[in-house]
């Protein structure tokens, strides 16, 4: 198995990080390490993160972060301090474990010459325990198809928050910071497109089918957030010449 770092920020999340899982997936993946981020978390997520790093010290860091910048800016600092360590892939995961760890090994096993970068995809179908709220279902899919046409991408699902990238690419897609709070992930697909090519793109990127995936029930986006993400659409379009 190749060598793989798994960020996961994590804001306010004390109550509700699944310590057992994370302790499970540890001692089942030596080969496999965590950087939490705490994205200025007000409870005592940092006490749980230290916990958690006291029991594996080489493999869990930590990156604190003072004040509240959101997932997609916590994701980018913890992928970019990722590179201190030694690895061939790096992944994001939510604290919330809605993708269990242990799936991830699948999205590993993907990862190939040809696949540079892994997508985690909440796809309905046989064998698959894929459990979501059907109005949020209803709604993500209706957002997957106006981003596809706003930005002509054929991707499934863009916003769910399982990736994996070959290291080569973190500095070319996670340097600058994103434009969006919440359409992060479109970010980087933009920039790696804009990076290898279309035809390139086509060929690294693959959309890996979960075989679990568990909605929390707890999301962190507002209503103002929501009704704004057409106009984000629009700038992530200008911004990165679709």
């Amino acid at each position: 198995m190749k060598k793989t770092h798994v960020v996961i920020p994590c804001y306010n999340e004390a109550a509700r990080l699944p310590r057992r899982e994370v302790a499970a997936f540890m001692e089942a993946n030596p080969w496999a390490s965590i950087g939490f981020v705490n994205d200025g978390s007000a409870d005592d997520t940092i006490s749980v993160l230290k916990e958690l790093q006291g029991e594996h010290p080489e493999r869990i860091d930590i990156l604190e972060l003072e004040q509240n910048v959101g997932k997609g800016e916590a994701v980018r600092r913890g992928v970019l301090q990722s590179l201190e360590r030694n690895y061939e892939l790096v992944a994001y995961l939510d604290a919330d474990f809605a993708t269990p760890p242990e799936v991830l090994e699948e999205m590993f096993l993907a990862a190939s010459p040809e696949h540079w970068v892994i997508l985690g995809a909440r796809v309905q179908r046989a064998g698959a325990a894929i459990e979501r709220n059907a109005a949020r279902h209803y709604a993500g899919r209706a957002f997957a198809s106006l981003a596809s046409l706003t930005l002509d991408i054929s991707l499934y699902d863009t916003q769910c928050g399982a990736k994996l990238f070959a290291r080569d690419l973190v500095s070319g897609l996670f340097s600058e910071p994103f434009l969006t709070r919440w359409l992060f992930d479109l970010e980087i697909l933009m920039r790696l497109r804009r990076l290898v090519g279309r035809e390139e793109f086509d060929q690294i990127v693959y959309e890996h089918p979960l075989s679990v995936w568990v909605e929390k029930g707890d999301s962190r986006i507002r209503l103002r957030d929501a009704l704004s993400l057409p106009y984000d659409l629009a700038r992530i379009r200008w911004a990165y010449g679709v």
